[in-house]
């Protein structure tokens, strides 16, 4: 294999001018830099990806750490979309992306990791949470490595996050349920401290608030973005309460296992109870019955993401600032029914 000193011998350069030639340096003579380049295509040389990073300082690589705990994320559909258009996105602009596994988050701390593999940033679209978790989080904030986040509020310098506007999403569809006529509404959460489950819960809780209609607690189980919890929760409420009409569930794989619990209790959906889902992922329209839901724009939050994420990586002065995108209802079969 072709080296940089073959180049250079042969154009009869240093060796520091082929390689400001390669880089794209502009104090390199125009016809000097075409004369390297039509040697460097006649000799096959391919430069060192290790090698451009030492000299760039830059590897044109993004990490990305994906899921949580329990699961790798890889057959969540909304994540799936979002990271479909970060990898568009970023390969259009000559950016790699490395997947750190759980393994690896198990072995070191989030900033660590990025500092071994030399990735320029980094994304996080994670799900649970915890106090380790935070901890991290906090060290990946201060620790000077530009990073995007999506759903979760991460703040700092060179970071930020890109969200969807939980808290109208979850009201627009509490408000969906109770222009049908529904009063007793009960709620699927994720968990207790989660931005995206504490903004949606508020949502809720606004629109019963809005309408005159008392919150009932007894109405409102968290299910972690479990589906077997979320049916879980679907009996409890059920046997605490035989007046629900409605569920709220704030992600549609939730409320998918909620259709199913009630249709285990010979409950139709939308003649006895009506679901509403949140976040509209494919399956939500071919579901049975197709599922009423927030839709979210899941390619738009990716592609603002990397593109939040690139302009702090090529600009060390630029300051990310969080962006907030809108959601629309989408209604369908499972909230086609209206209360007498």
């Amino acid at each position: 294999m072709a080296s940089i000193h073959d180049i250079a011998k042969k154009a009869g350069v240093s060796v520091s001018t082929v390689s400001r030639a390669l880089n794209n340096y502009q104090d390199v003579n125009p016809k000097t830099r075409e004369k390297i380049i039509e040697i460097a295509k006649e000799l096959n040389y391919y430069p060192s990806a290790v090698a451009r990073g030492l000299v760039m300082k830059r590897t044109q690589t993004i990490g990305l750490f994906f899921g949580d705990h329990m699961n790798s994320g890889f057959d969540h559909p909304f994540f799936m979309d979002v990271i479909s258009a970060v990898r568009e996105e970023a390969g259009d602009a000559g950016y790699d992306l490395l997947i750190f596994t759980n393994k690896h988050k198990e072995r070191a701390t989030y900033a660590t990791l990025c500092r071994e593999r030399g990735v320029d940033g980094v994304f996080l679209i994670l799900t649970g949470g915890g106090k380790k978790k935070n901890d991290q989080l906090i060290e990946l904030q201060e620790s000077g490595i530009p990073c995007v986040a999506i759903d979760l509020p991460l703040e700092g310098e060179r970071c930020t996050y890109v969200e969807s506007n939980n808290f109208l999403g979850a009201k627009k569809a509490v408000l969906h349920l109770i222009e049908l006529g529904h009063r007793n509404i009960a709620f699927i959460g994720g968990d207790e401290i989660a931005k995206t489950s504490f903004d949606r819960l508020n949502g809720y809780r606004a629109a019963l608030s809005e309408s005159g209609i008392d919150l009932n607690a007894s109405y409102i189980e968290m299910a972690y973005f479990s589906e077997e919890l979320a049916k879980e929760a679907t009996k409890k409420i059920l046997a605490r309460n035989k007046d629900v009409t409605a569920f709220f569930a704030i992600s549609d794989l939730m409320a998918f296992a909620v259709i199913e619990t009630l249709q285990e209790h010979a409950l139709r959906v939308p003649e006895d109870i009506s679901v509403i889902g949140f976040d509209d992922i494919k399956e939500a329209s071919t579901f049975e019955p197709p599922l009423t839901t927030i839709s979210q724009q899941k390619y738009a939050m990716g592609r603002a993401a990397t593109n939040q994420l690139m302009k702090s990586i090529e600009d060390i002065n630029y300051r990310p600032s969080p962006i907030t995108l809108p959601t629309e209802l989408v209604i369908r079969k499972t909230t086609d029914y209206i209360m007498r």
